[in-house]
This record gives structure tokens, C-alpha cells and sequence, in this order.
């Protein structure tokens, strides 16, 4: 499945892209990726990366058109001032809503962890909070009891959401780093250990992006079937106000699981 592009401006692109596709090349091994995607569809243009999603993340991202359009949505970045929100499928029963705010780190730099990347919550270290409400909760005949969770991550640590989430206890669904011992995600990267039960990506979906932007231009919508894209845009004379809003549903192959699962009892 390619990615798509859902709307289309003078100054950036939202693209939604299916879990499974790096957003940049990790190494040289030739892998093709979303920024190689785009790069073909838009020929001797300058395209940078605003917002980046982890592999099997699936959803809403924002690339910037020029160099001083990455300028301008790069510092909105770091202010904070491109909203995102994710729908997550977790194991268990969260609260109905709740604020998260507990430091995130890199679990090496404090205590031995075979998996470089993992992240987890220590103390006294980088400030991180992420807001979420619960959806609802469901049985599911393989999975057990599960949640659909939307999450509204007001800091940009890495893997803020996965590592928040298994921390309280309700690890994402399908997730080979948390909620599991190390042993497994190693595994399962090991190329020379068959592994014949590898189960499906981890169930996290980027479903929203949202940001205001000076603007001098007309915001072009993308219809493509089969996808519900919510979005806002007006056609702009001189330096004016663009407030953006896209919006996806839950990418199909996580609307699956959470069909094929019972609505749980309020017990």
C-alpha cells in the first residue's frame, strides 16, 4: 500500500502513511521510504520531514515545501505549536481519561537494557505528558480485554505514547518493545531465529494533525476514497491566518481487531 497525500499546500504536505514504511532511510541498505516516496511525486522540490513516525506507526505526518517553510514549521515544532493526536488500541482498562506526566529516558542510560531504543519513565529526567480518554473497551477472543484510547501527546519524547501506556500498565497491543522483556524484541529482529507466531504491528495510528499557519495561499483538499478526511481551509489574499485541521479514522487493519472484539461488561 503507498502512502497518500491528503492535502496538499504551497508551504507543506499532509501524508498519510501505512505502517510499515520508514520515514527517512536508518541505513544504506537501500530500503525505499516515505521521503524517497514523496521525492518521486515531487520532482526538484525541497521536501523535509516537520513530523516523523516510527515504522509500523501508521497515519497523519507533516512535510514541509522549501527550505524556508522547513524553517518556519520546523520552529513551530519545537514550540510545540503542531498539535497531534493518535489512536492506540492498549491491553487492559485505562481511566476514562487521565494526563500522564511522568519524565521520560533512554532505559540504558540508567540500568542495563539489551534494546538501545527503549524508553522509560525516570525520574528526575525529561519532562513528558501525554493527555488521553478512553474510547471504549472491548473483549477480544485472542487479545483479551482491550481499549481504543485517543492520545494527545504534549511533549515530543521518543516513543512517548508506547512508553507512557506501559508504564501505567496497559502496554499497546502488538508492541515488541513494551510490556515484554527484552528477549523478545530481540528475537524477533533476529533474522536467523525462525519465528513462525510474529505477530502484527503495534496497533498506534497518527489520526490527527492540527496547527495555524500565516498564509498567503489556497489550501488544496485531496479526496480519496475510502479515507474520511475532515479538513478546514480558506483561500487567502496577502499575510493572513490558516487554521488547519486533518482528521483520519482508525487505519483498517487496526478497525479489524477492534471489531472483531465484544463490547466488554461495565464491571
Amino acid at each position: 500500500m503507498d502512502p497518500i497525500v491528503v492535502q496538499e499546500h504551497r508551504q507543506y504536505l499532509i501524508v498519510n502513511k501505512p505502517a510499515g514504511w520508514l520515514v527517512h532511510p536508518t541505513r544504506p541498505d537501500g530500503t525505499f521510504t516515505l521521503i524517497d516516496w514523496l521525492r518521486e511525486q515531487y520532482r526538484e522540490e525541497f521536501l523535509s520531514l516537520v513530523s516523523r513516525l516510527d515504522r509500523e506507526t501508521s497515519g497523519l505526518l507533516l512535510v514541509a515545501r522549501g527550505k524556508e517553510n522547513a524553517s518556519v514549521l520546523g520552529k513551530m515544532q519545537q514550540r510545540r505549536e503542531i498539535h497531534k493526536t493518535y489512536l492506540a488500541i492498549v491491553h487492559g482498562r485505562p481511566p476514562d481519561s487521565g494526563v500522564i506526566n511522568q519524565p521520560l529516558d533512554r532505559l540504558g542510560k540508567h540500568q542495563p537494557s539489551r534494546i538501545y531504543i527503549r524508553q522509560a519513565v525516570v525520574p528526575g529526567t525529561y519532562p513528558a505528558l501525554t493527555e488521553f480518554k478512553t474510547q471504549g473497551t472491548r473483549t477480544h477472543p485472542e487479545h483479551g480485554e482491550i481499549s481504543l484510547v485517543e492520545a494527545s501527546p504534549k511533549t515530543g519524547r521518543l516513543h512517548q505514547i508506547r512508553a507512557h501506556f506501559d508504564h501505567l500498565g496497559f502496554p499497546v497491543l502488538n508492541d515488541k518493545i513494551y510490556g515484554k522483556i527484552d528477549d523478545y524484541f530481540i528475537n524477533y529482529i533476529d533474522k536467523d531465529i525462525p519465528n513462525t507466531n510474529k505477530i502484527g504491528r503495534h496497533c498506534l495510528h497518527s489520526s490527527k494533525l492540527s496547527f495555524t499557519l500565516c498564509s498567503g495561499s489556497e489550501v488544496k483538499i485531496l479526496g480519496v476514497r475510502g479515507q474520511n478526511i475532515g479538513g478546514q481551509s480558506s483561500k487567502m489574499l496577502g499575510s493572513e491566518v490558516d487554521s488547519v485541521s486533518v482528521e483520519i479514522t482508525l487505519a483498517k487493519d487496526l478497525e479489524s481487531i477492534w471489531s472483531d472484539a465484544v463490547p466488554a461488561s461495565s464491571s
